[in-house]
C-alpha cells in the first residue's frame, strides 16, 4: 500500500510539474519540438520538483549553448539522449537556485579560491571568466548530486564524465575527483540543494 501511495504521489507531482512548465520554441522547428518533448518526458518520468527554480523555458536550435538567464534556454541538441538532456536541464535550473543566493555564492567562491587558487578560464577547460569557473564548480557538483538522486550515483558520474570530455573539462574532472570537499564547502555556506 505504501508503494502504491508513493507511485501515485510521484505521478501527481510529475504531472503538476509538466502542467506548470511554460516551454516556448524560438523557431518552431521539428528539432525544437523534439527537445520540448524530451523535457516534458523527463518531467513526467522523474520527480524533479526539488530542482525546479524557473518554469519559463525557451528551446532555441540557434543558441550556441544552453544558458540560464534571463530565460532558461536549452539548445535543441540530443533530444534522444535523455540523460544528457536531464543533465543540461538540471544544470541550468541550478543556476537559478544560485542566482537567488548571491551572498552565499560570494562566500562559497571565496572558500573555493583558497582550495583552487588558480583555475582555467575559457573553453574547453573552464567557463567564460574566473568567477564563472568557480561558480561552475558549485553548479556542476550540485548537477552531479541531483543526477545521482534521480538516476543513481554510477550513472550520474558517467554522465558528468562524458560531459567533461567536451566542455568544462577541468571543472567536471575536479568535481568528480574532489566531490566530497566541494560538497562540504557548499553545505558550510548554505549553498546546497
Amino acid at each position: 500500500m505504501k508503494i502504491l501511495k508513493l507511485v501515485i504521489s510521484t505521478i501527481f507531482v510529475s504531472q503538476f510539474a509538466v502542467a506548470e512548465m511554460n516551454i516556448s520554441l524560438a523557431n518552431g522547428s521539428e528539432r525544437e519540438e523534439s527537445k520540448r518533448q524530451q523535457v516534458l518526458r523527463l518531467l513526467e518520468q522523474y520527480d524533479l520538483k526539488k530542482w525546479l527554480f524557473t518554469n519559463e523555458i525557451i528551446i532555441d536550435e540557434s543558441a550556441p549553448s544552453p544558458f540560464s538567464h534571463p530565460i532558461l534556454t536549452l539548445t535543441a541538441s540530443m533530444p534522444n539522449n535523455d540523460l544528457a538532456g536531464l543533465s543540461q536541464f538540471l544544470h541550468e535550473q541550478i543556476h537559478w537556485f544560485e542566482d537567488t543566493r548571491k551572498n552565499k555564492v560570494s562566500d562559497t567562491i571565496t572558500e573555493l579560491k583558497k582550495i583552487y587558487p588558480s583555475v582555467p578560464v575559457g573553453f574547453p577547460n573552464g567557463a567564460r571568466s574566473e568567477f564563472s569557473t568557480y561558480l561552475h564548480l558549485a553548479v556542476c557538483l550540485m548537477e552531479l548530486d541531483a543526477l545521482a538522486q534521480v538516476i543513481g550515483k554510477e550513472k550520474a558520474e558517467k554522465v558528468i564524465s562524458t560531459n567533461g570530455k567536451y566542455f568544462y573539462k577541468w571543472i567536471y574532472k575536479t568535481v568528480l575527483e574532489d566531490q566530497e570537499q566541494i560538497r562540504e564547502v557548499l553545505k558550510n555556506n548554505d549553498l546546497y540543494i
